[in-house]
C-alpha cells in the first residue's frame, strides 16, 4: 500500500469537504496567503514578500507581495505520473549574489526512445525569470512511485537530495544483492553535483562516495537543526510506521526490513541489514503507527509566535490533514514526549494529541518559516498557501472608566495579524459621545451609566478577533460648596470644600484670583486655612479629578475685625 500517491489521494479526497484550518494554540491563527495554484509541490523564499511555487505539472510560479503572478515564471516539460512530476527546489546559499536556483523534476522524453530520467538543474534567476539550466544530476527511473526529490542546501554548503527506493530490493533496500542505484538515498553533493571527499562512505569509491544515508524507503522532508547542525527527515512507511529520523553521516533507516522501532520489527537491526562499511541503525525519534504520510519537516528558528516555539520542529502530514509539532530534548537528539507517547510511538489516533499543533489543512507538502520567521504551510489539494501568525487581538482587558462631559481616550493595544486594523462594535452599545477611532476608543461621553458591548477587531489579512468589554461613566466633578463662612480676625481660620461626582483622588487650586496672604489651600483635602486678618477677598478655585474632569466655583472670604 502506498502513502503518498498524489493523484490517487486526490481522486479519495476530492469530495471531502474540510474544515478551516486552525492552530490550538488559541493566540494564534492561520491565514490564507494565496489560492488558486494547481498542485503544489513545495517553494522556497527569494525575498521578503517574494516566493517561487512548484506545480507538480511543471510550473514555477511566483508569489509577489502574497499575489499569485497570472504567467509561470519557468514552464517545463515534466512527466507527472503517479508521484513523478516537478518535485524540489533550493537555493543556492550565496543565492543573494549569483541567483543560482536548483530544481528537482522527472524530465519528459524527447522522444519515446529516450531514457527517462529524474533530473536537477542548476538555473539563474535573473530579470524575474529562470534561465540558463545546467544539468547537475540525472537519475534513471523505472518506476513511478517513491521518487521524493526534496532538495536543500545544507549549513556545510552541500546540496542534499533525497532519492525513494522506486520499489527496488537491492542493497540499499538492505538486500544482500543488487548494486547501488542511487535509490533509497540521500545524496549529499557539492553545488556542482561533484563527490565531496568527505562523505561518509567515500571511501568506498563508485556510487555510494555520493550517498550520506541510505534505506530510506520514501522521504518527502529533510531539515537542519539550526543549533546542532544535524540533519533530520521524515520517512513514509508502508501501511504503518511512518518516522521521523535523526540523520547521522552514514544512517541506515532500515528499509526493507525496518520500519519504526527495531523492536517492533520481526528482522533484527543487528542481524538483517545490509551494512555498508562506516554505517550506522538507530530507531525513529517518532514512529506514527497508523500511516498519516508526513511530508515536510521545519524548524523554526524564530520567536515570531513565541519565545515557547523557538527552534522546535515542525512537520506536516498528506494524509491526516495535522501539522505535528514535536520540542526537542536539551540535546537535541529527541524528543521530549511523556505518558503513551513516552515510548515515542503514536499507536492510536487519540494519542497524538500532545503534538498535534493545527489541523484542518487539506494536504501538507511543504512547511517553510519565511524571512519573517513565520511558518507558512503549502497545502497540495487546496492549491493554497497559508501563514500561521500571531492572531490580531486586544491587549487590554478591562478599560479605564470615562466621565460625563470629559475627553476620553482608550489606546485598545491591537497587536499581532497585519496592519491597517479595524475596530467596530460587535454586540452592545458603547457610551453615547464615544466611537472607535483607529485602535483606539475616543470621544467625550454625555450620559452616566455602565455600558457594556464587545469590540471586533479585523487585520487587514481578515483576521479577527472580539473580546467584551465595559465603561462606567460617572457623573462629572461638581463643586458642592458654594459660600465661605466668614472670619473673625486674629483667629484661626479653617473651611473645607467639598466636591460630588467624578473620580477620586481630587486636586484642589486657584484658578483665578488668589487667596489672601494669610490663607493656604491644602491641594490633597481642599482646606483653606490661616489666621485670619481682616478684609473681603474674591477668587475662583478648581477641582481636578483623576479623569480630567475639572469644576470652577467663584468665591469670597470675609474676615470682619
Amino acid at each position: 500500500m502506498k502513502t503518498f500517491i498524489f493523484f490517487a489521494a486526490w481522486l479519495l479526497r476530492a469530495t471531502i469537504c474540510f474544515a478551516a484550518p486552525s492552530v490550538v494554540d488559541p493566540t494564534l491563527q492561520v491565514k490564507e496567503i494565496v489560492s488558486g495554484l494547481n498542485f503544489p509541490t513545495t517553494m522556497a523564499f527569494i525575498g521578503a514578500n517574494d516566493l517561487l511555487v512548484l506545480e507538480k505539472t511543471g510550473n514555477v510560479m511566483r508569489v509577489l507581495d502574497g499575489v499569485l503572478q497570472p504567467e509561470p515564471v519557468l514552464d517545463l516539460a515534466v512527466d507527472n505520473e503517479g508521484e513523478h512530476g516537478l518535485l524540489g527546489i533550493a537555493l543556492h546559499p550565496d543565492f543573494e549574489n549569483n541567483h543560482f536556483v536548483y530544481l528537482f523534476y522527472s524530465e519528459s522524453p524527447a522522444t519515446p526512445n529516450d531514457a527517462t530520467a529524474n533530473k536537477i538543474y542548476k538555473y539563474t534567476w535573473q530579470g524575474g525569470a529562470l534561465v540558463n539550466p545546467v544539468l547537475i544530476l540525472s537519475q534513471p527511473y523505472d518506476s513511478t512511485d517513491h521518487v521524493s526529490g526534496i532538495l536543500l542546501f545544507g549549513p556545510d554548503g552541500k546540496l542534499y537530495v533525497v532519492l525513494g527506493d522506486q520499489n527496488h530490493n537491492g542493497q540499499l533496500q538492505n538486500f544482500p544483492n543488487g548494486a547501488p542505484d542511487d535509490t533509497s538515498v540521500i545524496l549529499r553533493l557539492n553545488d556542482d553535483g561533484s563527490t565531496p571527499p568527505d562523505n561518509p562512505f567515500a571511501a568506498q569509491g563508485g556510487a555510494l562516495a555520493r550517498y550520506y544515508a541510505y534505506g530510506i524507503r520514501n522521504s518527502f522532508g529533510i531539515a537542519f537543526d539550526p543549533l546542532t547542525g544535524n540533519l533530520w527527515d521524515t520517512e513514509n512507511g508502508v501501511r504503518e510506521y511512518d518516522e521521523v529520523n535523526l540523520v547521522l553521516p552514514g544512517f541506515n533507516s532500515g528499509w526493507e526490513s525496518i520500519m519504526g522501532p527495531d523492536s517492533r520489527n520481526l528482522h533484527n537491526a543487528g542481524t538483517d541489514l545490509f551494512a555498508i562499511p562506516g554505517s550506522h541503525y538507530a530507531d525513529p525519534k517518532f514512529s506514527w503507527k497508523a500511516t498519516v504520510a508526513p511530508t515536510a519537516i521545519a524548524f523554526l528558528d524564530s520567536t515570531a509566535l513565541g519565545a515557547q516555539y523557538r527552534n522546535d520542529v515542525f512537520v506536516g502530514s498528506f494524509n491526516s490533514g495535522a501539522l505535528y509539532r514535536f520540542e526537542p530534548n536539551a540535546a537535541r537528539d529527541g524528543f521530549l514526549l511523556s505518558g503513551k507517547l513516552a515510548d515515542a510511538v503514536g499507536d492510536k489516533d487519540n494519542e497524538l494529541a500532545p503534538v498535534i499543533f493545527g489541523n484542518g489543512f487539506a494536504s501538507v507538502t511543504d512547511v517553510k518559516v519565511g524571512p519573517d520567521g513565520l511558518l507558512y504551510i503549502l497545502d497540495f489539494l487546496g492549491g493554497t498557501i497559508y501563514r500561521i501568525d500571531v492572531a490580531v487581538s486586544f491587549g487590554v482587558a478591562a478599560l479605564p472608566n470615562a466621565e460625563v462631559g470629559t475627553s476620553y481616550d482608550a489606546d485598545l493595544h491591537v497587536a499581532g495579524g497585519s496592519e491597517p486594523y479595524a475596530v467596530s462594535i460587535a454586540t452592545g452599545m458603547v457610551p453615547p459621545g464615544i466611537a472607535p477611532a483607529g485602535t483606539h476608543l475616543t470621544g467625550t461621553p454625555t450620559t452616566a451609566k455602565k455600558f457594556a458591548f464587545s469590540l471586533l477587531v479585523t487585520d487587514a489579512d481578515g483576521g479577527s478577533s472580539m473580546r467584551p468589554f465595559s465603561i462606567q461613566v460617572l457623573k462629572p466633578v461638581t463643586i458642592s460648596t458654594t459660600s465661605l463662612k466668614s472670619g473673625k480676625a486674629g483667629k484661626s481660620y479653617k473651611a473645607a470644600l467639598k466636591a460630588a461626582g467624578g473620580k477620586a483622588p481630587l486636586t484642589w487650586s486657584v484658578s483665578s484670583g488668589s487667596l489672601p496672604t494669610w490663607a493656604s489651600l491644602d491641594p490633597v483635602a481642599g482646606a483653606i486655612n490661616g489666621d485670619a486678618v481682616p478684609g473681603v477677598t474674591n477668587f475662583t478655585v478648581q477641582v481636578t479629578d483623576s479623569l480630567g474632569g475639572a469644576d470652577t466655583q467663584d468665591l469670597t472670604l470675609t474676615v470682619a475685625n
